[in-house]
């Protein structure tokens, strides 16, 4: 008779330790897993996308615009007649330019040419 409590007391106790592992393991995968695979998947979109005439950064931190791009490697124009052959994998992110949308009157060269001076 104790035999059975005992046995359906563990059976229990089996049972929270895997619902316990199972939330672990979900855990694990929305905080480090699923974020992983969303930063590979959009690494492996820009990777892709990239064509001459595009400025890049590197991860090395190195700026340069893509000359030629090939099945896993790219040439890279870091200054002017200097080009780097490197992976695809090295472009950390596309550096697009910025577009300046201040009004003229706004910015700070403006001069004032169309007053009379003294």
């Amino acid at each position: 008779m104790y035999t059975l409590a005992d046995a359906a007391s563990q059976g229990g106790s089996l049972m929270s330790t895997f619902i316990m592992f199972g939330l672990i393991l979900l855990v694990f995968w929305l905080l480090f897993w699923r974020p992983n695979q969303k930063r590979r998947q959009q690494e492996t979109q820009m990777q892709t996308s990239l064509g001459p005439g595009t400025e890049v950064m590197t991860k090395a931190g190195i700026f340069g615009t893509v000359v030629e791009v090939h099945d896993d490697d790219l040439l890279l124009e870091i200054a002017p007649g200097t080009r780097v052959r490197m992976l695809k994998a090295g472009i950390a992110q596309i550096n697009s330019p910025q577009v300046d949308d201040t009004p003229v009157e706004d910015r700070p060269d403006f001069g004032d040419d169309d007053k009379p001076k003294d």
